[in-house]
Order: C-alpha cells, then structure tokens, then sequence
C-alpha cells in the first residue's frame, strides 16, 4: 500500500492544525518533524502521540471526510435506526442509501481507509521508536500502551467496513497487516490473522497499563479504554465469555477512577421550547468530555472546529448547519413509540405533533453544540453505557445466566428510567430487550449497522419512517457481499501486492 507514501508520515504525526488546550496537545509545525528529532526526549514523543490522537478528527477537503466520527454516523444511517429527513445538500445521502460503499471509485470509500491505515501508521512509528527515548519505562509503557490500543482500534474499524462478518464468514478475507512503518505494501491477510493481531495488541497493551493507568486527558486510551475496545472485539466475534470478562474490567477500572453512569437528569434533554430552536438546550452529556460517563473522545476547542465538515454540523439542527438545511437525523418513530414515557432518554428526540421549524417531528437533539453561535462540542468515542451493555448482552448470549443479565441491565436503565422494573424475560426476550435498550442508549454512537452484521440480522427499514426514494434500500438479507465495503481503487493503484480482480470484494 505504500503507506508513507499515500498516507501519513512521521511529519503528519503533529497534524499541524492547532493544538487543542496548549497543556494538552502541544504540536509541532509542519515540516519540522522527523523520528530523529521527534524520539530523542519524551517531550517529543508525546508530541507524536498527541498528535496522532488529533488526527482522530482531522478534516479532509470534504463534508462527508472529517475523521471518524463521519464513519460512526454512516454506521447508523447504514442502519434502520436513523432516518434521513430529506436530500438536503446531499451530504451522506449515498451512505444512506447504500450506494457509497459499493463503489471504490468514491472518495469516500478511499478516506475510510486512508484515516484508519493513517492512524495505524502513526501507531507503527511511535510503537517502533518509544522503547529507545530516554525516559522513565513506566511513561514509555504507558505510551506504547495508547499506540497499540489505537492500532487495534483502527484495525478493528476497518474490518468491521471491507471484511464480511466474522461470526457467519470466520475464515473470509481480512485486509492488509502492517505491524510496523513501511513504504512496501502487503496482501490481504485473513480476517482471522488480523484479530489476532487485534487481541495481542490489546492483550499487550492491557498488561503495559497495569503498570502506568495515567491519562493525561480523555482523548488518551487507558487501562478501562482498552478493556473496552478489547470487549468489542470479543462481541465482533461472537467470543462472549471474553466480552463478559472485558466489559466487566472496563467497568471495575473505569468506576475506581471516579467514571459513573449519567443520572436521569443528566440524559434529559429540555425540549419544552421546539418552537425557538436555539432555546432548546442540549445538555452537556454528548458534547463534553467531562461527562461522568466518557471513557475515551475528543476535546473540540472552538478554534478547531472543522465547522461544516464536522460530526455536529451534520447533528445539530438548531442553527445554521447542515442538519438545519434539510439533513435533519430522526429516530425511527418504530423505536421511538417504545420507549417508555418515564424514560429520560426519549427527550433525545423531538416527540411526534411538537416539531416546528428545522426541528421536525422525531429529529435528535442528543448531539449539539455546547452553544448556539459557536462550533464547540466534543467528540465521544466510548462510554460507561456501552460496556454495561455488552456485559449484559453476553451474559443473556451464554456467559452468564439470564437472571445475571437481566441485572446487569436494570443496573443501567433504571438510571435512565426510574420507573423500569427488573426485567422477568428470558431467553431470546431477554436478548431482544437487551438490544432494543442498545438501541435506544447508543443511538448515533455508530453501532447500529455493525451490530446487524454481526448478529446477521437483514436490513429491514419498512414500517420505520424511511422514505423509500431516499432510502433506496430498504431490505438486505443478513450475509449479503453488500454488507462490505470495497477495497478503493486507490488502493490497488498503490499496492502491487493486490490484484484488483482477485482481492476486490465480491
């Protein structure tokens, strides 16, 4: 692939766009990197390490390219949960439509797989040198801890996009494996090989914590992060005992850390006003990296906003954005009308007979700007909610037993809704109860079409307030070769060691 080359080099480690809060990600300039320079002190090499976590939101020529927090809402416009409102500019209208993916010609498809390989290369070259800087180990460990914990991440995201799914296609192709920098492309491994990787990453990177669990900042990995990246993993593949084992960690840390669910009023959004947009105050819970139940995001200060291209413009309807302009995101009023009136969480959506304005009837107001007139919100990455989530799902899926589960899930949304009762289903209720509350608590976290391809669920939007000349597609069988993306044409250009015709997915 030639991953300096198309991708990043040491240099892009700094991004070069300003730092976010000089204490924090404190960047040097273009051009005055190279791993000469940067790895003879610590203070460089958390220059590169900062760095590499600002690219994490780096915005790329286009609306639809603003790093990944575009790929976590094409999960969901992908889905069944998610509807778009209208055409509007056409942004992610073809991610919604399933028409983007399909084709490797697209920029889109390319950027996806530029900035996860940009992150893992960026992971390769603080993973290659760190050992070597002159500092205190347990800083060095704590360091190569978050680089192999971002590798496995990136590497994760992508087979979640250009793999088929693991728990019906164990044995498909996976995608080029680079454990260290190089200019020199190499062919697909096999989806199995990757993981693997994946879980020695997380594995190495779980034990280099144990002995350094510092973070600097949220938008650093620590012991309770990795945990949790580790128990998403397991649920990838369908591996629940280890999923329970993880998601249970990452809940034990995290909570010794001072991390603690959101209370109802901390989920409720106040929406009495739909009628004066800019009134409708959001709440910090999904915009601030403070959030009591953040483990991992990005702090967005406002001189680093990507504006328009940014996860907000295309979220926040109640000022001049793209989601004003016509790309409003709604909830399927299908998993609207079953939340319960009591549950503080259907305040995230306007109810049905109260839009008014941009603010239709259904259209999110969970994710906004912390104030109208400024572009300042942070990015969330992972939560508290998720790993209790996956716990109790792998418990009901056969970890544990089905009373462990029901729980384990009372323990979450009876903070959510204080009126929900310990559930009494079993068996497959129990699991679609579990689900459904992912739905709801997850909702626009990007989760959404990964979960029905790893489940093998088909794709069914009828009955959910999809539009059909919008949608395009409203049904998909489980186990399609739709649900993966093709490998970009880019790509093949590069790499000598793909062949376009035998390495393309089907």
């Amino acid at each position: 692939m030639k991953i300096l080359n198309k991708i990043l080099s040491i240099v892009l480690l700094s991004v070069v766009l300003s730092s976010c809060q000089k204490d924090f990600l404190e960047t040097a300039p273009t051009n005055a990197l190279s791993s000469d320079v940067v790895f003879t002190s610590m203070e460089g090499a958390n220059l590169a390490l900062n760095g590499m976590y600002r690219y994490f939101y780096a915005y790329h020529a286009n609306h639809d390219r603003f790093g990944h927090m575009a790929n976590i809402l094409e999960m969901d416009l992908m889905g069944d949960d998610m509807v778009l409102h209208s055409a509007g500019y056409g942004w992610f209208r073809n991610q919604y439509a399933w028409v983007t993916h399909r084709n490797p010609d697209f920029t889109v498809v390319w950027e996806r797989w530029r900035h996860y390989y940009a992150l893992i290369n960026n992971a390769n070259i603080i993973i290659l040198y760190i050992d070597d800087v002159d500092g205190p180990s347990a800083e060095k460990n704590n360091i190569k801890a978050q680089a192999l914990s971002v590798r496995a991440f990136a590497y994760y995201q992508l087979l979640q996009l250009y793999a088929p799914s693991y728990t019906l296609f164990p044995s498909g192709n996976g995608i080029p494996l680079y454990t260290e920098p190089s200019q020199e492309g190499n062919p697909r491994s096999s989806a199995a090989d990757v993981y693997a990787q994946v879980e020695t990453d997380l594995a190495d990177a779980i034990g280099l914590f144990a002995g350094n669990n510092v973070q600097a900042h949220r938008s650093h990995v620590n012991l309770a992060v990795a945990n949790g990246l580790r128990a998403r993993v397991a649920l990838a593949k369908g591996d629940y005992p280890t999923a329970l084992t993880h998601a249970q960690n990452a809940i034990q840390v995290a909570e010794s850390t001072g991390r603690s669910l959101f209370s109802p009023g901390q989920v409720f959004v106040a929406n009495e006003s739909f009628a004066v947009p800019s009134a409708v105050n959001v709440g910090s819970g999904f915009n601030t990296i403070t959030a009591s139940e953040w483990l991992w995001g990005s702090e967005i200060i406002e001189d680093q906003a990507t504006i328009f291209g940014s996860f907000m413009s295309h979220m926040d309807a109640r000022f001049l954005s793209y989601a004003q302009l016509g790309l409003q995101k709604k909830v399927s009023p299908a998993l609207y009308d079953q939340i319960a009136e009591t549950d503080a969480r259907k305040s995230h959506w306007v109810a049905p007979g109260m839009g008014a304005g941009a603010l239709v009837d259904y259209n999110q107001v969970k994710f906004g700007v912390k104030a109208v007139g400024t572009w300042s919100a942070d990015y969330v990455y992972m939560r508290l909610a998720e790993m209790y989530l996956i716990k109790a799902e792998a418990q009901a899926r056969g970890a544990g037993s089905d009373a462990q589960a029901a729980q384990t899930l009372f323990e979450l949304v009876s903070k959510r809704d204080p009126e929900y009762v310990l559930s009494t289903n079993t068996g497959d209720a129990l699991k679609e109860e579990i689900m459904f509350h992912r739905r709801v608590e997850l909702w626009g976290e990007g989760f959404r079409w990964i979960d029905l391809k790893r489940l093998g669920l088909a794709l069914d939007r009828n009955d959910k307030g999809h539009v059909a000349s919008l949608a395009q597609v409203m049904e998909m069988p489980a186990g399609d070769n739709r649900w993966v993306w093709k490998i970009p044409t880019a790509e093949f250009d590069a790499n000598d060691k793909l062949d376009a015709d035998t390495d393309q997915n089907p």
